[in-house]
């Protein structure tokens, strides 16, 4: 299976930069070229559902996973996690649930 990322083009290279890593480094990570991580970024080839997740994992992105599997924005997701970390409510919200 692929992971159509048509409408999101700029998902992969937003993960990678927000872990701060370089393409030559996620391409070690990810056992490929560099090439090939560039192409992936640039919507010129598809990832399969494997190599998403592993992405997703290595850039400890799963709240953009989560935010893909329930259909939301990812960058309203992330900007929401972001301020919920920020405010400190986020402990107090996993802390009601755990």
């Amino acid at each position: 299976m692929k992971i159509d990322l048509a409408n999101e083009p700029h998902l992969l290279k937003h993960t990678r930069k927000r872990k701060k890593l370089t393409q030559e480094r996620m391409a070690e990570i990810m056992h490929i070229p560099q090439s090939t991580i560039s192409k992936l970024e640039n919507g010129l080839m598809e990832l399969g559902s494997k190599d998403f997740f592993k992405w997703m994992r290595k850039t400890d992105s799963q709240d953009i996973l989560l935010a893909l599997s329930l259909n939301i924005d990812p960058t309203v997701a992330t900007d929401l996690i972001s301020n919920l970390m920020q405010s400190g409510l986020l402990g107090l919200i996993l802390g009601g649930l755990l």
